[in-house]
C-alpha cells in the first residue's frame, strides 16, 4: 500500500534545495514543446456577410480545414519526435533527482541512445489509447492510467521492447488506477488555484499579463506534480520488482540491461 501523504512527502523531500533546477528542467520541457506555437501557420478566414447555412460557409469551413492541416502534421510529427523524447528525458531527470543525481541533461537523455526504440513505443502506446478513447472516454482514461509509467520505465531502460514497457505498466498499476487517478487529481487544487489567478487578471483587461500569470502558475506547480508521479513510479516499480513482475535487468538498474534491447512493438 502507499500514501498520498507519503508520495507527496518524499517528494517535496526530493526537492529539498533543488526546487528551482527542477522548475529549470519543467521549463526546459515546456518552451520546446510550445514551439510548434509560433510557427505562422495559424489560419484565420474572414466569415463576414456570409450566411451559415450557406454554400460558400461550407467552402471556407473546407478551405480553413485544408489551410490548416499543415500545422496539425507539423504539430503532430513534432510531437512524436521531440515531445516524447521530452517526456521520457523529464521521466528520467525526476527519477535521477529522487536519488540525488539532478543532472538537467537529463532532460535530453530521450534523444541519445535508443530514441527510435523510446519513439517507437511511446507511439504505439499514445495510439493504443487513442483508439480506446474512441471506443468510450472510460476505457480511454482507464487505458491511458494502465499506460502512464511508460515513460517512466523507458526513462530506465529505453531498449525495452514496447510490449513488454506495457505489459509492466499494466502488472505495476493493477489494481491502482483509481488510486493513481485520485492521486492526480489531488494536484488539480493547485493547476486551478494557478489558472484562476491568472484568469482574473485576464477579466481585468489584462489579457497578456494574464496569460503570462496562468502558464508561469501552473509552470510553479509542475515540479512538484512530477517529482511526486516520479516517487510513486519509484515504489511501483519497487514493489514490482520484489514480487517478480519485473526484473532489475529490465528496468535498466544491473548492468546488462542491454540483453532485453529490442524494437518497440
Amino acid at each position: 500500500m502507499w500514501s498520498r501523504s507519503i508520495i507527496k512527502s518524499n517528494a517535496k523531500e526530493a526537492l529539498g534545495g533543488k526546487y528551482f533546477y527542477a522548475l529549470a528542467a519543467c521549463a526546459i520541457v515546456a518552451v520546446i514543446n510550445y514551439i510548434p506555437q509560433f510557427l505562422p501557420l495559424n489560419v484565420n478566414i474572414d466569415y463576414t456577410g456570409i450566411e451559415t447555412q450557406s454554400a460558400l460557409y461550407y467552402e471556407k469551413i473546407l478551405e480553413q480545414v485544408f489551410l490548416s492541416l499543415p500545422l496539425f502534421l507539423i504539430t503532430t510529427l513534432y510531437g512524436i519526435f521531440i515531445g516524447y523524447p521530452l517526456a521520457i528525458g523529464s521521466a528520467r531527470f525526476f527519477v535521477r533527482n529522487r536519488f540525488g543525481a539532478a543532472d538537467i541533461r537529463n532532460v535530453f537523455s530521450g534523444f541519445k541512445n535508443g530514441w527510435a526504440d523510446g519513439v517507437g513505443t511511446m507511439f504505439v502506446t499514445r495510439l493504443f489509447i487513442v483508439l480506446w478513447t474512441f471506443l468510450l472516454i472510460i476505457p480511454g482514461i482507464v487505458k491511458s492510467l494502465e499506460y502512464c509509467m511508460v515513460p517512466y520505465i523507458l526513462s530506465d531502460n529505453p531498449h525495452l521492447p514496447g510490449g513488454r514497457a506495457r505489459e509492466i505498466s499494466r502488472a505495476m498499476t493493477e489494481g491502482e488506477k483509481g488510486s493513481i487517478f485520485v492521486f492526480m487529481l489531488s494536484f488539480a487544487g493547485w493547476f486551478i488555484l494557478a489558472a484562476l489567478t491568472g484568469a482574473i487578471v485576464v477579466s481585468a483587461g489584462g489579457k497578456t499579463v494574464g496569460s503570462i500569470l496562468i502558464y508561469a502558475g501552473c509552470l510553479f506547480v509542475a515540479p512538484y506534480f512530477e517529482a511526486s508521479f516520479a516517487e510513486l513510479y519509484i515504489f511501483l516499480r519497487d514493489r514490482a520488482i520484489r514480487n517478480n513482475m519485473a526484473s532489475p535487468y529490465e528496468l535498466g538498474l544491473a548492468a546488462d540491461s542491454q540483453n532485453f534491447s529490442g524494437g518497440a512493438v
